[in-house]
């Protein structure tokens, strides 16, 4: 399997591939993609039946693309990303094989060529010396079922692979039945009756096609999360157009354009209330229980639902843009990607076919040779045949992408998105959390507590002065401090100059020249490099520091004025959330650029044993650089500027989709809420989806090392042969379909808030 990788000057576009049913299938098509000029890497997940494709250009290559994959002998289509929820159904490609026509067809001729093979003689004398007229029926029968649709899918889908020379699992299936149904032409033909297998081969061509079946409801059931998250928009919205309202599809409401919200609707876009004031259920979305107020100048999410009041909504986002629409894009891209225990089962089973065929050339000849007895070419054929059905490597394909189809889907309902499926894999493999505090574990919006002037310092004037001055510098920061230190002004209705020479220092604080004075505000350690006497308030920043507090130092023209104490609000599910990480045994440290003092009284109030305080950017990623180098599995959590560099560089970077935009998109993991158990839940779900996934390989690769060799010595005839197949594959969902319960309860996981997935 080729992996996509990130590049600058590269596209990415989707298609929905038709008639997947192994992991040769997928090899297939991959290496017909990959020929393509200009495609730089392809992949394609058999759960869902879509290949994601990456090539070099602008101009995406749709045309090419869809030709390579139709030479090899499956349907193709361009995946329309405009919409929202835009993935095809991942059962798509077995329908074509599974539908319920053939079903009852291949299941009632089945049923019919049993009778006759099992009562037929016992009912109806016939002479030894000539085929039973019975046995006539039962081959004329047989030719239907293959002509008809059940098989003709089958054998062609097999011919065509052969001749493309990409041969899949339905080759292996179409040499099985071939076989067995023309020996049992030759044997009536020369009136050996007792070494006709039409039997076997109707019974195959049925259980395939119950199998296929059942194997497309269990995966559209593995996907249901992504039809839940989809139906989350409603399908209508009230419009306001001048002094009046139509209802209308969601789909032409424009950006700019006004809906009107009454309670106990969906909000259908993404906007800001206009007018109005309600409580808004964001759970649906964010998993946050607590209903939000908002008011007019508020933002307001698509997918939402008005509990208490009316609301008039402007669209800022619609569509595919919306949260939802970005959620359904995340959560498509982690389905479409691979793992590594994913790639190294391809490859193994991409190979499996003509191994398989040499197998059964080997079993029939053995039997040939060293065999004895009357029916001694019909035990051959029934052993080869048995060999080329129970091999197929369906199993081994859908192992992982089942998984990590059902997982995904689970951690968007829950409100944990996951950028791939080797974020899955890696997230269950993690030993090390590191946490940052401002904004992580705490709420990230300090208050000022206390600000104090110095007695002997340049300002005389008390410590409105010396907070209109450090508001003045940190006016245009985006650091929480600095918010709070400019709230606090506006608090107290000060009036706060313009700064010149403004200059942000990562990590310390800020410069600025404000009424034509240096003004430094910050921590110590910038005051100190600047050469500012901090004799005098020593004792002061140590009494703030023991009592838990944040201290921003301000000095003017090289002075220091005074101190400004500010404390952050621990986040209320903190401690329960350290608990249960210290529980899955995971080692924990708090990292972070606050001073050691409030960093320690955070860490101590949620149970964190370790601290890294006054820790700059480049620190954060030299402590997650030295634990991996000590062979951990690191994550960092992080919300921030300054946590990108660290969450880019762990094993697994989780970041709150309230911190900034540089945090999420350099992180693996996003939790959509401001909820720190989301953390537990993400770590707990990758690690059962990863021993979900070794099970799954485990099963399949064991039940092919014990059922050829069964197979190869007649213990299991040909129609059970088929009928153990495709119980391994089904088995396989199914066990991926576990993850949908929560762990320990044996209930099916809930998504957040009152929806429930549709059975």
């Amino acid at each position: 399997m080729t992996d996509v990788t990130n590049g600058t000057d590269c596209e990415t576009i989707q298609l929905s591939i038709e008639g997947l049913s192994c992991a040769g299938c997928v090899a297939s098509v991959e290496a017909a993609l990959g020929r393509v000029d200009e495609v730089v890497a392809a992949r394609v997940n058999l759960a869902t039946g879509i290949a994601t494709v990456q090539f070099a250009g602008r101009a995406a290559p749709a045309g090419p693309l869809l030709d390579a994959v139709r030479e090899v002998g499956y349907g193709a289509e361009l995946v329309n990303g405009a919409d929202c929820g835009a993935t095809a159904d991942p059962a798509r490609n077995a329908r074509g094989h599974a539908g319920r026509r053939p079903l009852l067809v291949a299941g009632v001729a089945a049923a019919i060529i049993l009778v006759a093979e099992h009562a037929a003689p016992r009912l109806l004398v016939s002479r030894a010396d000539q085929t039973p007229w019975w046995r006539i029926g039962q081959g004329l029968l047989c030719s239907a079922v293959l002509v008809l649709q059940p098989g003709r899918v089958i054998l062609l889908s097999g011919l065509r692979s052969l001749f493309r020379r990409s041969p899949n699992m339905d080759l292996l299936v179409s040499l099985g039945v071939m076989a067995a149904f023309l020996a049992s032409w030759l044997a009536c033909l020369a009136g050996r009756a007792d070494a006709c297998h039409f039997d076997a081969a109707a019974m195959i061509v049925a259980f395939i096609t119950v199998g296929r079946y059942c194997e497309a409801c269990a995966r559209r059931e593995a996907s249901e999360a992504v039809a839940v998250l989809a139906r989350r928009l409603p399908s209508t919205a009230i419009r306001v157009v001048g002094n009046a309202e139509e209802e209308v599809p969601v789909e032409v409401i424009g950006l700019g354009d006004r809906v009107r919200v009454p309670p106990g609707t969906i909000v259908p876009v993404d906007g800001r209330i206009v007018s109005g004031t309600a409580a808004v259920d964001e759970s649906p979305v964010t998993g946050e229980s607590v209903p939000r107020a908002c008011r007019e100048g508020d933002n307001v999410r698509g997918g939402t639902t008005v509990q208490e009041g009316f609301l008039t909504v402007e669209a800022t986002a619609v569509g595919s843009d919306t949260t939802v629409g970005r959620i359904l894009r995340a959560v498509e891209a982690a389905q479409a990607g691979t793992t590594r225990m994913q790639r190294l089962a391809d490859r193994v089973a991409g190979g499996f076919v003509p191994v398989v065929v040499g197998l059964a050339v080997i079993t029939f000849t053995s039997w040939m040779l060293f065999s004895s007895g009357a029916d001694r070419l019909g035990t051959a054929a029934g052993c080869a045949v048995g060999v080329l059905v129970i091999a197929c490597p369906c199993a081994m394909g859908l192992a992982t992408p089942t998984a990590v189809l059902v997982a995904t889907g689970v951690a968007a309902l829950r409100g944990i998105l996951v950028r791939d499926a080797a974020a899955l894999e890696a997230a269950g493999r993690l030993d090390t959390i590191l946490l940052d505090k401002t904004g992580t574990i705490t709420t990230g919006r300090p208050e000022v507590r206390e600000v104090y002037d110095e007695p002997v310092g340049p300002i005389t004037t008390g410590p409105r002065e010396v907070l209109r001055y450090a508001a003045a510098a940190e006016r245009y920061s985006q650091h929480p401090l600095a918010q709070a230190i400019t709230a606090r002004a506006r608090q107290w209705s000060l009036t706060v100059p313009e700064a010149e020479a403004f200059e942000n220092v990562v990590g310390l604080g800020v410069r600025a020249v404000v009424e034509g004075r240096q003004v430094l505000a910050g921590s110590t350690s910038l005051l100190a490099e600047a050469g500012v006497e901090l004799a005098p308030v020593e004792n002061r920043i140590r009494q703030m520091a023991a009592d838990g507090l944040t201290v921003v130092c301000v000095a003017v023209d090289g002075i220091c004025a005074g101190l400004i104490a500010l404390s952050d609000t621990l986040r209320p599910e903190a401690s329960r959330a350290v608990e249960r990480l210290r529980a899955a045994g995971l080692e924990l440290a708090l990292i972070t650029g606050d001073q050691a003092p409030a960093a320690a009284a955070a860490a101590a109030s949620v149970g964190i044993p370790e601290v890294h305080a006054e820790v700059l950017p480049e620190g954060k990623l030299a402590e997650v650089a030295r634990r991996r180098e000590r062979g951990r599995r690191v994550g960092f959590v992080g919300d921030g500027i300054n946590d990108a560099p660290a969450l880019v560089a762990a094993d697994v970077g989780i970041a709150l989709a309230t911190g900034t935009d540089v945090a999420v998109e350099a992180a693996d993991i996003t939790l959509l809420s401001e909820n720190l158990t989301l953390i537990a839940e993400a770590v707990e779900l990758a690690r059962r989806s990863v021993a979900i996934i070794k099970q799954n390989l485990f099963w399949a690769f064991a039940y092919n090392v014990l059922a050829l060799p069964l197979a190869a010595t007649g213990t299991i005839p040909p129609g059970a042969a088929a009928a153990a197949m495709m119980c391994s594959s089904i088995s396989v969902v199914l066990n991926s379909l576990r993850l949908r319960r929560a762990p320990g309860d044996g209930r099916p996981a809930e998504p957040a808030g009152d929806e429930r997935p549709a059975a």
